[in-house]
């Protein structure tokens, strides 16, 4: 269900097909069928008996299987990588770093899985004696439903966590790239997974929404528009969701920064996939000394950037965007800008000279934020550059945004830097460095505002997709407790003096012992 969904109605439809094409050269990959409303209800139904096998496995034993999965999945990358640039147009190092992502995921997430689901005891400072502990239950069946960018780290990190943390999963890929994030489903089954624990289904919106009324939980990378109505539909359940909703991330470069790195992550972090990250930046304020000469180096590194379906076997650092809608909004935003008084230094149009959807890598300048280029997201492999006084007004106008996913501050300061980052309002921030710390599975990310709601990985969590248990077991075995019937005045007598000497004026209180 990507941001062009229109409603989430359900629909009994079991003829309707969808033909997966190819933004490279517009000629279709291959023709799947939609899954009715009834063949969805039938998965949820079989992935729900799986998963309550699949919980009574103990830690270990859950990640030996996605282990051994692995190994299938790395076996079968040549087939993943060909499908996933085939039906995204991302160039092949792109693709292979997606497989290895998931890779490193799995790895990752079972060195820390059985301490992060096991039992956490708490210790009563009201009742001592007890033993008390939280357990971290498995929810039951987790939805997915991803996007087309980078359709198998966001289809998949939720899902190999929700996995792991014992639930079964149901994927519903993006309409414009599900070959890829299938191909990956059935490597794992290969390798070992059950195959009713891990279900990928085709479809559009009406298919989400049988999704969203059916499992326990709900994941969803996409548009805040989307977003919340995905929301919405799971509030009639009570559903909780974890909502990645995009960016409009922001650069900042003060004076004393190092230029040509500012230049290179600018270049990397805003054109990286053609600008189709929820990550990549949106928009960079340098200020004021030095934004001649570091607009100057970036049309100039920009204008080295190779773009290509790579089909000659030449490696290419950029390719084509993957939904042709998206290039009407590029141009939109375009058009708006220049029309109050930008100015493109370098691209702003479609490749006329290659068969697929492309479109230049651009930079504009003498933007403000009265144009759409600054305030919606684009989506696209755009950079405009506003010139500020100083960092007050650089982080002023970072701020200024409905969105808040990642954003970046450069400076040699780094004290400064990391000052600066607390203050900026957004779920994740970098110094001297772009994107990667979403990359950082240690990490927790998710986003603030419009950017979503809710996060993944980090610390804790595995326990995103648990549901969490209070427990208390006596220990002393007595015959009966003091607040239990029937009750005696001394009770109400020990409670009021406890409550007189402990937090009573003129006492010293136990919070206040350090």
């Amino acid at each position: 269900m990507d941001a062009s969904a229109s409603h989430l109605s359900p629909s009994d439809s079991s003829a309707a097909s969808l033909v997966v094409r190819s933004p490279l050269t517009g000629q279709p990959i291959r023709t799947v069928a939609i899954a009715s409303k009834s063949q969805t209800e039938a998965a949820l139904h079989r992935a729900r008996l799986a998963g309550r096998q699949w919980a009574d496995k103990p830690i270990a034993e859950r990640c030996r299987v996605l282990r051994q999965a692995r190994t299938e999945l790395v076996e079968r990358r040549e087939q993943v990588v060909e499908l996933l640039c085939a039906e995204t147009g991302k160039p092949r190092e792109d693709a292979l770093m997606e497989v290895f992502t998931i890779c490193e995921l799995i790895g990752v997430c079972c060195s820390r899985a059985r301490k992060q689901l096991a039992d956490q005891k708490v210790k009563s400072h009201l009742l001592p004696h007890k033993r008390a502990f939280i357990s971290y239950l498995p929810r039951g069946v987790v939805g997915v439903i991803g996007p087309y960018n980078f359709p198998l780290v966001l289809n998949f990190q939720d899902s190999i966590q929700a996995l792991l943390a014992g639930n079964a999963v149901i994927v519903k890929p993006s309409e414009l790239a599900p070959l890829a994030v299938e191909c990956v489903r059935d490597a794992l089954v290969a390798g070992g997974l059950p195959a009713e624990l891990l279900q990928v289904i085709f479809g559009m919106a009406e298919t989400a929404g049988v999704i969203i009324d059916g499992v326990d939980m709900i994941c969803f990378t996409g548009s805040p528009r989307t977003g919340k109505k995905v929301m919405a539909r799971a509030a009639e359940t009570l559903t909780p969701v974890l909502l990645e909703l995009g960016g409009k991330d922001p650069m900042i470069v003060l004076r004393d920064a190092n230029i040509p790195r500012a230049v290179n992550a600018a270049v990397w972090g805003g054109l990286l996939h053609a600008g189709q990250g929820c990550v990549c930046i949106e928009r960079i304020y340098v200020e004021e000394p030095i934004a001649e000469e570091f607009t100057r180096q970036l049309v100039e590194k920009v204008r080295q950037v190779r773009q290509g379906d790579g089909a000659d076997g030449r490696t290419v650092d950029i390719g084509a965007t993957t939904a042709a809608a998206q290039l009407d909004t590029i141009e939109r935003q375009l058009a708006d800008a220049i029309a109050k008084g930008a100015k493109i230094l370098i691209g702003g149009k479609r490749r006329s000279d290659l068969p697929g959807q492309f479109f230049e890598p651009t930079v504009v300048v003498g933007v403000t934020h009265d144009m759409a280029l600054m305030r919606e997201e684009t989506f696209g492999p755009v950079l405009p550059i506003m010139a500020v006084r100083d960092a007050e007004e650089a982080l002023r106008l970072a701020n200024d945004s409905d969105y808040g996913l990642s954003s970046s501050i450069f400076t040699r300061d780094r004290k400064r830097g990391i000052e600066l980052a607390r203050k900026i309002e957004a779920g994740s921030a970098c110094v001297n460095d772009c994107l990667l710390s979403s990359m950082v599975l240690e990490l927790p990310f998710g986003g603030v505002k419009q950017s979503g709601v809710g996060f993944r990985n980090g610390p804790t969590s595995l326990r995103n997709f648990c549901r969490s248990q209070s427990v208390m077991v006596d220990r002393l075995g007595t015959r009966s407790e003091p607040l239990w019937f029937p009750l005696s005045s001394w009770v109400g007598k020990a409670v009021d003096f406890s409550m007189r000497f402990f937090y009573g004026r003129g006492r010293a209180r136990p919070e206040q012992r350090v």
